[in-house]
């Protein structure tokens, strides 16, 4: 089941799972569990999608995603560092952040290169 958290407050950065099996409904259910997580980040969050599982989203699926990344942008995600092994998913991938008009989305191998990349590059917060 896909699922999403918040991975490290300090950050500001919220994981999000994503299963080979997504269905349409799956990405409403994440998306809205991410609008309440920005609100505790205070407006401004950068993403970790670990989609090393996913092949290919189906076309249903891969429409939502758009809609998806549209309404991320809209509650605050500065970028996105997603890990995926597999061509066709890159392909997708590059196709919905172009519909989406996100540029902000950077591709990794691994789980520890995306997460080391966001926590480098972030401000962290100090309170």
């Amino acid at each position: 089941m896909s699922s999403t958290k918040i991975l490290d407050q300090n950050h500001r950065i919220i994981e999000i799972v994503w299963e080979q099996q997504a269905q349409p409904e799956d990405f409403d259910h994440i998306t809205s569990q991410i609008e309440r997580f920005a609100l505790q980040l205070g407006g401004t969050f950068d993403v970790l999608v670990d989609m090393r599982k996913v092949k290919a989203f189906m076309p249903e699926s891969q429409v939502k995603l758009v809609e998806h990344q549209k309404e991320l942008l809209k509650f605050g995600m500065q970028r996105a560092a997603v890990i995926v092994d597999g061509v066709i998913t890159k392909m997708q991938l590059n196709r919905s952040a172009r519909q989406s008009q996100h540029s902000t989305e950077s591709h990794w191998n691994s789980y520890e290169e995306a997460l080391s990349f966001l926590k480098e590059s972030s401000p962290a917060l100090h309170s």
